[in-house]
């Protein structure tokens, strides 16, 4: 038997609702819209916001086509009508898109004088392979020269990690998906961090001083030692990896303030970047229940999610994006086989069909092997699908995308999909995919995969070198959903001493919108989590951001967090924000992933 595969509740329709509008203590002052070049659109089309004097630089997505991705530039000299310099839109290599994270930096020394706009280079999973005897085409970091944001100029190009998780050289270099650059006042070195998709070493440090031949200084992986940045794995916290890096000074050394995913928040000594000189100062820990369902009755696991953080301007706080996609907590068990009654957690992609109170999921699964286009016989209920390693580094020797698993499988005929970790040493991570569908896909990590698979003894301890079974005995489960709520803001106190040494770091407050723990807007009104977060240099605000919740003014401090003002309007998908002088007077940029620009008076 198959299985009874999943049954859909009807309360998700294809319009969306919004929010009631909202707009006290923060004033919108003005706003671009942006132009595709390639015509496809805007729907989630913007990441990401960075400025240099009169102008701003969105970065753009992957979505809707991956065509002509890079950076937009705005030129906000008047806040009240700021508008797109078209002929300046800084184009990236075919492949590649450019995500979150841009960096501005200007530096003076012998080898260049002026401003860097700096970006990452994610892979387009279904773009053709490059050839691996050609030239750099892919991952990495983009160096512009913006001293004229109306005439950029590429300095470098796909400039990173060409190092593999084993250690041997890649062709390409990693995919980086977050940067930021700093210069070392004390030794007039300047460096830029950036975040990779290598599941050991994921936070790469280069320098830049000559921004024309970066080279490569560390590679860190905060989950061994001497950093050991893990969390409780009893409470789900495993998907340990990194997502986005700053760095600033604090007295007579250099901090990066790092998110951790489910490892965290963690505070580092970059003073010295290079290899045995970088140094824990502290990390944050997760409460045994999540604080904003606990405030509202429910005892329910933390969910880790550490996105984006920022340090205070006096470095004695630190306030936290968790974001998370899923309001709903998707709960496996295994109900036959040498697991039975093992209880797990799978992660949705939110742009697949939901799973929610309303949807049941259960059955003995398929095993398809990796799912790929021409290898998948027609079937019904549950597909159980590994994941392919090659695609992580943009490979085509074998494998597949996401998102064609998830086209195979829907086109074989099959209910649900459920994707497991490939074998290696971030199998025990799991996480929402990208793909688009009209079935429910969802990740867990290599060690639920292999218990699904039948695989009797397999551990947390040896799963992920585990290999998947030739002829698996594949069990049974259920999958039911728990509202959890969205993502939310986290405030810290912070201990950083300013010479070396180290510190501590300790929670204070947690704030999250009110619908996003409703569970009566859990659909149909946009993504309610919070992103990213901005503190403001003069006063005790930080502005954080929460897609179709909008803008959010916090009041922070030790009495905890107060929201202070608010914006939101009808078809809002804030993202990234920036506090950025114009002029004499200090704006709060935004972007906005269908829209371009947003420019707030507080």
């Amino acid at each position: 038997m198959t299985g009874t595969g999943v049954v859909h509740g009807g309360q998700h329709g294809l319009d969306e609702e919004h929010l009631p509008p909202v707009s006290y203590g923060v004033r919108l002052v003005g706003k671009a819209q942006v132009t595709n070049p390639s015509g496809a659109g805007l729907e989630r089309h913007i990441a990401d916001v960075a400025a240099y004097d009169n102008y701003a630089f969105l970065t753009v997505y992957r979505e809707p086509t991956c065509e002509r991705t890079g950076a937009y530039v705005i030129n906000i000299s008047d806040p009240k009508a700021p508008f797109e310099v078209q002929s300046a839109f800084m184009e990236t290599t075919p492949g590649n898109y450019a995500g979150e994270g841009p960096s501005v930096t200007e530096i003076h020394n012998e080898y260049f004088s002026g401003v860097l706009f700096i970006h990452g280079n994610e892979m387009y999973a279904q773009a053709d392979a490059p050839d691996p005897t050609g030239p750099r085409q892919r991952g990495g970091i983009n160096i512009w020269n913006i001293s004229d944001p109306e005439h950029p100029q590429l300095l470098a190009a796909h400039a990173g990690d060409y190092t593999g998780p084993d250690g041997e050289a890649e062709s390409q270099a990693l995919a980086v998906y977050y940067t930021f650059a700093w210069t070392n006042n004390f030794t007039g070195r300047t460096y830029v961090g950036f975040v990779t998709d290598k599941p050991t070493s994921d936070i790469g440090i280069m320098d830049i001083t000559d921004p024309r031949n970066p080279v490569m200084v560390n590679a860190l992986d905060l989950k061994v030692a001497p950093f050991n940045v893990t969390q409780d794995t009893s409470k789900g916290l495993t998907s340990v990896f990194s997502h986005a890096v700053k760095v600033r000074p604090v007295g007579h050394r250099y901090v990066m303030n790092a998110t951790y995913w489910d490892g965290g928040y963690v505070l580092l000594d970059v003073t010295d970047p290079t290899p045995g000189n970088v140094s824990l100062i502290a990390q944050s820990d997760y409460a045994e229940f999540d604080e904003e369902r606990a405030k509202r009755g429910q005892q329910i696991s933390p969910e880790g999610n550490a996105e984006h953080c920022e340090l205070s301007p006096d470095a004695e706080y630190l306030v936290g994006a968790d974001e998370d996609f899923d309001p709903y907590r998707l709960l496996g068990t295994i109900t036959s086989g040498p697991h039975a009654g093992t209880e797990y957690v799978a992660t949705w992609s939110p742009d697949t069909a939901p799973v929610d109170a309303d949807t049941t999921i259960s059955g003995t699964p398929t095993f398809v092997g990796f799912g790929c286009p021409g290898t998948v016989r027609p079937g019904h209920g549950i597909a159980l699908i590994e994941r392919d390693a090659s695609i992580l580094t943009g490979g085509s020797a074998k494998g597949c995308s996401f998102q064609e698993k998830l086209d195979t499988i829907a086109a074989a005929g099959y209910d649900a999909g459920i994707i497991f970790n490939h074998q290696g040493p971030d199998g025990l991570q799991q996480f929402p995919t990208s793909a688009k569908g009209t079935i429910p896909l969802m990740f867990v990590n290599r060690l639920t995969g292999l218990q699904l698979l039948g695989v009797p003894g397999v551990t947390e301890a040896t799963a992920c070198t585990t290999a998947t079974p030739a002829t698996p005995a594949v069990s049974a489960t259920d999958i039911k959903a728990v509202f959890d709520g969205w993502g939310y803001i986290r405030l810290f106190k912070t201990d950083i001493p300013g010479r070396a040494g180290t510190g501590s770091m300790t929670q204070i407050d947690t704030y999250a919108i009110p619908e996003s723990q409703d569970p009566r807007f859990a659909s149909g009104f946009g993504d309610l989590s919070a992103s990213h977060v901005a503190i403001d240099p003069d006063r005790k605000l930080v502005y954080a951001t929460f897609y179709a919740g909008g803008l959010r003014v916090l009041s922070y401090g030790s009495g905890g967090l107060q929201e202070v003002g608010a914006f939101c309007e009808p078809g809002n998908d804030f993202l990234g924000v920036e506090i950025h002088k114009i002029g004499e007077k200090n704006y709060v940029l935004v972007s906005d992933r269908n829209f371009g620009l947003y420019i707030f008076d507080v």
